[in-house]
């Protein structure tokens, strides 16, 4: 049985509405591929904020009309 991210795989659309202005936010990708240009290929315990995530993968999401953006925790399941 595998588990993955919805949303990295392609299987699921993430929008959420902004908190803030109420438009639909944009999913900027997984955070761990905003720290370094080798990061996506590190294991994920090296990266801290990846720590905190247990069986979630952390995105980035930004709204362009405000500029509110925000970490999300999207959970793995079976894929």
């Amino acid at each position: 049985m595998q588990y993955g991210c919805m949303v990295c795989n392609g299987i699921e659309q993430f929008a959420p509405e902004c908190k803030r202005c109420h438009q639909k936010m944009k999913d900027l990708g997984r955070i761990e591929d905003y720290y370094s240009s080798y990061s996506p290929y590190e294991e994920q315990d090296s990266i801290a904020i990846l720590q905190e995530a247990t069986n979630a993968c952390i995105h980035l999401i930004h709204c362009e009309e405000c500029s509110y953006t925000k970490k999300i925790k999207i959970p793995y399941t079976k894929i």
